[in-house]
């Protein structure tokens, strides 16, 4: 039979989204009668992360009442009853769990979600290592598990059956942010550095940066961590003193509080350098951006969602607004990276037309949703075979006079890019 999934319906009232959808038979009796399907969503809604895991959260309740059709989470009326049309119209629920940015915790959330409230999938999760140890557990209990806000690229290296991420991995945003320097700077920017939070994550992000200059041809004259725990203002000095000077610093950092004092120290220290690129999941809440003063002039960020590109689009605009009327905040790229998780995981379950998890991990296989139907800038989703999206991409954007302008890829570029820095006024 064929039918249209429920993204297809919802663009015909509101022309925000259009995904259509074909499955092969018949959904099951029993998924027919189902008034309600849940899906959990691990995020750190305490602790330090909290104002991350919050955003995950809200982009996830916002792909719920967007799929519902709820009454003033669309922007025209008349939207009906909405729903998951391949299981009869069932609603879609999001069940939040609050990991804490702990293992354990994660671990045992996950399992609740799937033994007591009977979720369907999981999305979420944030910190790498936490996505590590809830979707080892969602394993052993074949569910599947779509991530949007963990970009570590270990994460589908694990051969695991029912582990997918819609985004990009750091690697991906790595190259991003490389190709940006060549482009911009060409061979003024041969020298790079990196300094770094010395947990777990920074230094795979660290490694990796050092991997990728490099790959690309670049000359590494300093890496240098600082302890998450003390100053990074020791560690900015330092860069600052050596002899050999580079052009272009890699800022790297796991969580927000680290991202916000390592950026601050810059100014504490006096250090301006050419080229100042922020690199990690630190630095994509939405609460960094916020605190960002004059050392975050100039600065080069890579991320897998832009509000000016949103801002654009047809499909992505609408989202953005109803994400702000509700929220009375921006929508940031870990918002709108768990936003589409919940819209895949939705869009599988309704090909599926069916709660089974064999079903709509097949789904999930099958999905093939070109870029212009989706918020992210990315040519769209299929998951290869590891379970990454490998459609997904990274923009590159520069702040400047307190706003964020795309400067890569060429094809997505609505400013031009300014190096040096200095040049910004910093």
């Amino acid at each position: 039979m064929t039918r249209m999934g429920w993204l297809s319906r919802m663009a015909l009232v509101v022309a925000v989204l259009s995904v259509a959808a074909c499955t092969g038979s018949e959904p099951e009796e029993a998924d027919r009668s189902v008034d309600e399907v849940r899906i959990g969503v691990l995020a750190p809604t305490t602790g330090a992360n909290r104002a991350a895991g919050n955003e995950a959260l809200h982009g996830a309740e916002l792909a719920a009442a967007m799929v519902n059709g709820e009454e003033g989470s669309v922007p025209l009326a008349g939207v009906g009853s909405g729903g998951l049309v391949g299981l009869g119209g069932a609603k879609l629920t999001v069940v939040p769990a609050n990991t804490r940015s702990q293992r354990e915790a994660a671990a045992v959330e996950a399992a609740r979600l799937v033994s007591e409230e009977r979720v369907v999938g999981l999305v979420g999760a944030y910190d790498a290592a936490v996505t590590e140890v809830a979707s080892q557990r969602t394993e052993r209990l074949g569910v599947p598990f779509v991530n949007g806000d963990s970009t570590a690229g270990y994460l589908t290296e694990r051969g695991l059956d029912w582990f997918f991420r819609t985004g990009p991995t750091d690697r991906m945003l790595g190259e991003s942010f490389l190709s940006a320097v060549r482009d911009t700077a060409g061979p003024d920017a041969s020298k790079i550095a990196v300094v770094f939070a010395d947990d777990q994550p920074s230094n795979v992000v660290a490694n990796l940066t050092e991997e990728l200059a490099e790959e690309g041809g670049f000359d590494l004259v300093a890496k240098i961590g600082f302890d998450p725990a003390g100053s990074p203002v020791p560690a900015v000095t330092q860069l600052r003193d050596q002899a050999d000077q580079p052009q272009a610093v890699f800022a790297v950092a796991s969580t927000p509080e680290n991202a916000t004092r390592l950026l601050r120290a810059f100014g504490q220290a006096r250090y301006s350098p050419p080229g100042l690129l922020a690199f990690g999941t630190g630095f994509s809440s939405s609460a960094v951006v916020a605190s960002l003063g004059a050392e975050g002039q100039g600065m080069l960020a890579s991320t897998a969602w832009s509000r000016e590109i949103a801002g654009r689009s047809s499909i992505a605009k609408p989202v953005m607004e109803l994400y702000e009327q509700r929220f009375g905040q921006p929508m940031s790229e870990i918002a709108a990276g768990s936003f589409t998780a919940v819209l895949v995981l939705a869009e599988a379950i309704d090909n599926a037309g069916s709660v089974d998890p064999q079903r709509v991990r097949a789904a999930l296989l099958n999905l093939d949703i070109p870029g212009r139907e989706m918020i992210m800038p990315w040519s769209g989703l299929r998951f290869d075979s590891s379970h990454q999206n490998a459609a997904a991409t990274g923009v590159v954007e520069q702040r400047v006079q307190d706003a964020f302008r795309v400067v890569f890829p060429g094809e997505l570029q609505q400013a031009e890019p300014i190096w040096p820095r200095q040049a910004t006024g910093v």
